[in-house]
């Protein structure tokens, strides 16, 4: 017969021809499949009817299977590419579709048969697995997320499939660890806060919560009043508001009174001197306030009334000369003097209830010829100042 060539494993059947009887060495009988182990030549021997014999022989090639390999198993992150090769033979067939050599993109844990073919068409198969590991699943939750310099703001990290964190809090900062992270902004502006999760097999997310952490400045109170010092006849006060930094004003005045005004302008009581408490709060959107607090003053005015004329005739009417206080002054510190045309005194009198009667002389009750005295009153202001006054009064009779 002819010479065969198989792979170890495939079966051969040797069938003699041309006689009645054959009898093969090596143990093959005749017509029956075998799988012979190695190469190996079969000789036969055939009787034929008449009891004559003859031999052949045949060379069966036995070649061993090739040792295909398909790869160590991998692990790949969702969503990345595989690439499966597979080597100790010439050509290589896949399942699933899959090229050798070509990359693709598995959708799941999966495993992988490649089928090689060597040159002599021997065939042998390798499995690989691909584990396609998801990444971490980013989340965390911030407890304060605005506020005024400085905020300190703890993130609750409830990420998950993450081995290992990195925090970057857009300020300079960036810390690692998997648990809550406590972190203070200290100047003003909003800030982005991005998280790198890493798993175990190195699969990374990344998440970037936009303007997370607004921190805001505090604003700078300032007014200045105009006037700060009054008198209790114009008693009315403009505030200049020179705050920086704010979007709103609460003004207090210090008699009961207030105002939300910008720039306000307030008049006080005019009942009499006093001092009040103006107070300025300053406040931002995100409710950053600042104080601040000055005293406005109100004095009394000096307000008094001299007559230029008065008649000593005894009519009962304006009968004598006295100056008319009605407040801001020392009752207790006061003096009137009265003069004649060369410069004589001829009146005094430290009573402010007490009026010259155009009296003179020592006794004080000779009555002086009509004409033009000259008056002098000094006397204390409540507030300190000392005040000096001169006039004339006309005597008629």
């Amino acid at each position: 017969g002819l010479d065969q060539v198989i792979c170890i494993g495939a079966s051969v059947t040797l069938t003699g021809s041309n006689g009645n009887t054959y009898v093969w060495n090596n143990g093959v009988l005749n017509a029956i499949a075998f799988n012979p182990i190695a190469t190996n030549t079969y000789t036969v021997t055939g009787t034929d009817v008449n009891g004559c014999i003859d031999t052949d022989q045949v060379l069966v090639t036995v070649n061993v299977l090739p040792v295909v390999n398909a790869g160590n198993d991998l692990i790949v992150c969702n969503g990345t590419t595989a690439l499966l090769t597979g080597s100790g033979a010439s050509t290589y067939v896949w399942t699933n579709a899959v090229t050798d050599g070509v990359a693709f993109t598995p959708a799941g844990t999966n495993s992988y048969t490649v089928t090689g073919t060597d040159v002599n068409g021997c065939i042998d198969t390798d499995v690989v697995t691909v584990t396609v590991e998801n990444a971490p699943v980013i989340s965390f939750t911030p407890d304060n997320i605005i506020g005024c310099t400085p905020v300190t703001v703890t993130f609750t990290n409830t990420t998950t499939g993450a081995t290992t964190t990195t925090w970057i809090f857009n300020d300079g900062t960036t810390v690692s660890g998997n648990g809550d992270q406590t972190h203070t902004f200290t100047a003003p502006g909003c800030y982005d806060i991005v998280m790198i999760a890493e798993s175990a097999n190195g699969c990374t997310s990344t998440f970037t919560a936009t303007d997370m952490v607004c921190v805001e400045a505090y604003p700078l109170a300032l007014f200045t009043p105009s006037p700060n010092t009054m008198t209790n006849i114009f008693t009315e006060v403009e505030f200049d508001n020179n705050s920086i930094g704010a979007d709103m004003s609460s003004w207090t005045f210090g008699d009961d009174t207030q105002s939300n005004q910008t720039n306000p302008t307030h008049v006080y009581p005019n009942a009499g001197a006093g001092s009040y408490l103006a107070t300025l709060i300053v406040s931002t959107n995100y409710g950053c306030t600042d104080t601040i607090s000055q005293m406005i003053t109100v004095t009394e005015d000096v307000i008094f009334y001299v007559p230029n004329t008065f008649t000593p005739d005894d009519d009962k009417f304006n009968e004598g000369f006295l100056p008319i206080f009605t407040s801001g002054f020392d009752p207790q510190d006061y003096v009137m003097f009265i003069f004649d045309r060369w410069g004589e005194i001829i009146f005094e009198t430290h009573d402010t209830t007490v009026g010259w009667r155009g009296s003179y002389g020592i006794a004080n009750v000779d009555i002086v010829q009509d004409g033009t005295y000259i008056w002098r009153i000094e006397f204390k202001t409540t507030n300190g100042k000392r005040i000096l006054k001169t006039g004339h009064v006309n005597v008629l009779r």
